[in-house]
């Protein structure tokens, strides 16, 4: 059988199975995993991995594994019920080996505007709803999918696949990174988040800060003995809106253009400070993230928003002795870039062209992902592409479309009997 009549039998029986796929991405909903929560959900994708004859792999991540690695900011103590999941699919030898990463952590659902339950999974109209349907769900079960024909088909391949949900990309990426400190790697890899078909082989990176500006307290009336900490964070602020500008026109991507008006922005988006009208208040704390170029590393990014601090500080004769904190914690998404001529990032494309038909969209992702990490941190060739809308990503009634979603798990299965070769 040639390599044509075997795509088109895989095509064929995920038509066939695609009823059966949509009930499993449902029935993957109805497991709420939030933060802390993803033990249900993880099981539930293990035992889909077991049922395809894969050896499965579950374990929980350990901070002291991942301590050592720059890119990792913790954002809890333990990760007791948030295991990691790896099913892997053994090959003959020979081919090269691709990796599907996918994260099971879903933001909370929040509590109004939802049409119907946020874990409902319910399909109408051609769409399965539900949190994390989009983001990414859709994503893990699409490569699940591509798997489970291939197999059933009765194909063997020389390369090994494995197919990985991990947790935390949500906040900060530590499922992969622990993953990644178990020591997985594959020559190439895909991570299907929402990217609405696009193909994806570069991802901005984000990094949370939290700059402390000290003050004097006194008393309102004596307001002369003390120094207003919220007056000397108005400089701060100041500072970082006139870099935030100046990075947005200096730092500039091929594939970031367009719509996606150049999303390497610093946003501050929490401040705290003061405990009443009637004190001077001596501690002021923004809170805010920066993102930044697949061509800048987390390295780059906090230099940008450290020195911003410093230059500011320098122009205050109180700053100048009482020096902002910068604090870096809790979320960093590295950013991570392949060239759209790479061996993946061509077949990725060659595989969507011959499912649909038309060339496809290439840019880069407008958010962080785990891309990043496992470009850098592992060295492992990775591309963005999964079936979801972004724009539906983190709101209520978030949804996937299913024609889209057996469309990627086409896209994906091509891509595996292209890049690890059929025995």
């Amino acid at each position: 059988m040639n390599g044509k009549h075997i795509k088109e039998k895989v095509y064929q029986l995920l038509d066939e199975r695609a009823e059966e796929y949509f009930r499993y991405l449902g029935e993957f909903l109805h497991h709420p995993s939030t933060l802390g929560q993803e033990e249900s959900a993880q099981q539930y994708y293990a035992e889909l991995l077991q049922n395809l004859g894969l050896k499965v792999d579950l374990w929980y991540p350990q901070p002291q594994d991942m301590a050592c690695n720059p890119y990792f900011l913790p954002c809890r103590d333990d990760y007791a019920g948030s295991p990691d999941v790896v099913g892997i699919c053994k090959g003959s030898g020979g081919g090269r080996s691709l990796l599907l990463n996918g994260h099971v952590d879903v933001v909370p659902a929040g509590k109004n505007d939802w049409e119907d339950s946020p874990w409902s999974g319910l399909r109408k109209t051609g769409r399965v709803y539900g949190r994390g349907s989009s983001d990414m769900k859709g994503g893990l079960i699409a490569n699940l999918m591509a798997m489970d024909a291939i197999i059933k088909s009765g194909i063997k391949l020389k390369g090994d696949v494995l197919l990985a949900s991990v947790i935390g990309e949500e906040t900060g990426g530590a499922g992969t990174l622990s993953m990644l400190s178990r020591g997985y790697r594959a020559d190439g890899a895909i991570v299907p988040e929402p990217s609405d078909l696009n193909i994806c082989p570069v991802s901005l990176g984000v990094i949370w800060f939290r700059i402390r500006v000290k003050g004097l307290a006194a008393h309102a009336a004596n307001a002369y003995l003390g120094v207003n900490a919220i007056s000397k964070a108005t400089l701060i602020i100041q500072a970082l809106d006139t870099c935030n500008e100046e990075k947005r026109t200096r730092v500039q991507h091929p594939l970031y253009c367009g719509d996606n008006h150049n999303p390497f922005n610093i946003n501050m988006g929490q401040i705290h400070g003061g405990t009443i009208a009637t004190s001077v208040p001596d501690e002021v704390v923004i809170e805010g993230r920066i993102a930044f170029s697949p061509d800048e590393d987390v390295v780059d990014a906090k230099k940008v928003v450290e020195d911003a601090v410093v230059k500011a500080a320098e122009q205050d004769s109180w700053l100048r002795e009482h020096s902002p904190e910068v604090e870096w914690h809790s979320f960093c998404l590295n950013s991570g870039q392949i060239p759209t001529d790479h061996p993946l990032t061509t077949a990725v494309c060659h595989a969507y062209e011959e499912v649909a038909g038309e060339p496809p969209v290439i840019s880069g992702t407008p958010w962080g992902t785990d891309a990043g990490a496992m470009i850098r941190v592992g060295g492992i060739p990775t591309v963005v592409f999964g079936p979801g809308p972004n724009a539906k990503a983190h709101q209520a009634n978030e949804y996937v479309e299913e024609k889209k979603l057996l469309q990627v798990a086409k896209v994906i299965a091509s891509t595996i009997l292209d890049w690890c070769e059929v025995q």
